[in-house]
């Protein structure tokens, strides 16, 4: 027979390893929801509305390689405080006006 600190380890482990795989499934789904860009007519907007914060990445990924091509320098980082939750710097209404006017296309229509 286990000894009943083993098994006291044991379950411990358990309902670590459940915790954790269950605040993670969370907040996987809550990161796939747009909390930025929610309003307005711009191909960010338009791309959360239709397919969450991984459309809404690839569109701005766009952005920055059009914005790029044409000489301009734009990173995530530079607007995005937090990779994660996607917080904006103080800076980045004013910075993402300039990346529109900078891609050449209008994404998403």
């Amino acid at each position: 027979m286990t000894p009943f600190p083993v098994r006291l380890f044991a379950t411990g482990l358990c309902l670590v390893s459940i915790t954790s795989r269950t605040s993670r499934d969370a907040s996987a789904s809550e990161g796939g929801k747009c909390t930025i860009a929610t309003k307005g007519d711009t191909a960010t907007a338009r791309a959360c509305a239709k397919g969450g914060r991984a459309d809404a990445k690839k569109v701005m990924k766009e952005m920055v390689k059009q914005a790029k091509a044409n000489g301009e320098k734009f990173a995530c980082d530079s607007c995005h405080k937090d990779l994660d939750n996607y917080e904006l710097t103080k800076n980045a209404t004013e910075d993402f006006k300039k990346l529109e006017a900078a891609a050449p296309t209008r994404l998403g229509s």
